[in-house]
């Protein structure tokens, strides 16, 4: 790999990072602030920079996620490359499970997400216009759909892509 990319992927590791840790460091203290709300519902109830046209910061949060483990993967891919063979088919193994247990949430959370928006939408319980934004589940806690789905969006891209990727230095090519 050249200088030039490797400086490339390292500058989208740190902006990943330095995203990660604002949109973390904000959803800390905007949930603290705000007692009573569900998980996630501080990254998804604003938008950012151009209120209400632009990205929320869950979306922000998914896309450096998936970022920075691409970038990171590239830049230390000769190491990666020298682990132990019994290493590399256990971690494929591994991000293969996760894989599968992350496509399962996102399908489970489309499913309950779309059932409350119909039944809301029927019973006139969201906005005027049956924004899915403002629902989530009560079971077994709190939690904002759009949160969950789209941080299990992004681990299924992260475990499906680390299995794709560790099947390059398989010697058999199996997964």
């Amino acid at each position: 790999m050249s200088d030039g990319t490797m400086r490339m992927y390292k500058l989208v590791a740190w902006v990943s990072l330095a995203v990660i840790a604002v949109v973390v460091v904000y959803g800390t203290i905007r949930s603290l602030s705000i007692t009573g709300e569900p998980i996630g519902k501080a990254l998804v109830d604003v938008y950012f920079p151009f209120p209400p046209y632009f990205a929320q910061p869950i979306t922000y949060f998914s896309v450096a996620c998936v970022a920075l483990f691409y970038s990171g993967l590239r830049i230390w891919e000769d190491r990666v490359s020298k682990l132990p063979h019994w290493l590399l088919m256990l971690l494929q193994l591994l991000g293969f499970v996760v894989a599968f247990s992350a496509a399962y949430e996102v399908m489970y959370n489309f499913m309950v997400w779309g059932s409350l928006f119909v039944i809301a939408c029927q019973q006139g319980v969201a906005s005027v216009t049956c924004n899915p934004d403002t629902l989530s589940t009560v079971y077994p806690a709190q939690w904002s759909l759009v949160f969950a789905t789209r941080a299990f969006s992004s681990l299924f891209v992260i475990s499906g892509y680390s299995v794709y990727y560790l099947r390059k230095f398989s010697r058999s090519g199996s997964i």
